[in-house]
């Protein structure tokens, strides 16, 4: 399969991003395991990818999402309330990949690859979450894939967002990272951590800002008051249909995020949530902080369309609407509570 990507420069503008998309690079054999019919790999090399239900899905207001570098907070804050609901109204976003994280290519149309996420579960694909990202925010790094299944890796944990720095003194600011973003440990130098990065070499975090596991299973299995102080990091955060990431979420790519972030893996929309995640039934009389609560149409019995997580004394974190930034607020029960989950094994 040929894949168009962009390798070295950083177009400003989608015109010039499609411009620079002009030569084919093939992915390496080594992208796709032999044998196993999985689709070439390729790596995000922004800091957050949206990614679209089709090619034809975003607006002119929406090009600052396109571009690479991309300019998450331009584009959130050039959105209106109106623009906001069309993202969900008119399906144009299913969800959002970081930087650094393998997608598999399924298709090519223009200046769009057609991807599945990995990591992220959904009834939609069995490989991951499906839909189209610009090729021009997307790298085939062979180096990069080698390193990363090698080396442990730097974990964005301690803050909605951080800084990747061009320079170990932290003065040089490269690129801001979300929260849950994971690239390669290289090394540590006092403060400061050395890692690897799809196109762009070697980097350095803050020591503060991140946490190093030689292994995904090595991240501290969470309580519940875990779950929820980490949480608590999003408040006011914005609402992004589609989010998934430190710069604006929606509702059950907030619980799905929080989740990942502490080492357990759920499925990416509420409704899979609830019905295919593994979690088990919780009387309301026996919440617990961590819990996730889900609502319904239809008096609690039809599709599911909200999620929510139960942080103790009935109150509840969640990322409501596009009028309303994450928030607590007390527990409502009402006629479309379709019931909790709980996702947490007594360990």
């Amino acid at each position: 399969m040929t894949l168009k990507l962009r390798f070295g420069g950083r177009p400003a503008a989608v015109a010039t991003a499609a411009a620079a998309l002009a030569t084919v690079f093939v992915l390496p054999a080594a992208a796709t395991p032999a044998g196993t019919g999985t689709p070439p790999t390729a790596y995000v090399d922004v800091s957050v990818a949206t990614v679209w239900t089709s090619p034809d899905s975003p607006r002119p207001v929406d090009a600052p999402a396109l571009t690479d570098p991309v300019d998450l907070t331009k584009w959130l804050a050039g959105l209106t309330e109106a623009d906001k609901r069309g993202l969900s109204g008119e399906n144009l976003t299913q969800t959002q990949v970081l930087y650094g994280h393998p997608v598999y290519v399924l298709a090519e149309q223009g200046a769009w690859a057609e991807v599945a996420v990995p990591g992220q579960s959904s009834p939609k694909n069995s490989l991951g979450y499906p839909g189209w990202v610009p090729k021009a925010q997307l790298t085939s790094d062979p180096a990069f894939a080698a390193t990363a299944a090698k080396r442990p890796f730097a974990l964005v944990h301690h803050t909605t967002t951080a800084w990747l720095y061009d320079d170990r003194g932290l003065r040089s600011k490269a690129l801001r990272l979300s929260n849950n973003t994971r690239l390669p440990e290289l090394a540590r130098a006092g403060e400061a951590v050395l890692v690897d990065t799809p196109g762009d070499g070697a980097k350095w975090v803050s020591a503060k800002d991140v946490d190093v596991y030689s292994r995904e299973r090595d991240i501290p299995y969470p309580t519940g008051a875990d779950l929820v102080n980490y949480a608590k990091k999003f408040l006011d955060l914005p609402y992004l249909w589609g989010g998934r990431s430190g710069f604006g979420v929606d509702c059950s790519g907030f619980t799905s995020t929080v989740y990942e972030a502490n080492g357990v893996d759920i499925p990416r929309d509420a409704d899979a949530q609830a019905l295919h995640g593994g979690g088990r039934k919780v009387d309301k009389a026996d919440l617990r902080p961590g819990d996730l609560l889900f609502y319904a149409d239809g008096n609690g019995t039809g599709s599911i369309y909200h999620v929510a997580m139960y942080i103790g004394d009935q109150q509840m974190i969640e990322a409501y609407d596009s009028a309303t930034p994450v928030r607590i607020t007390t527990v409502r029960f009402g006629s479309d509570y379709w019931g909790a989950e709980r996702f947490l094994t007594a360990h």
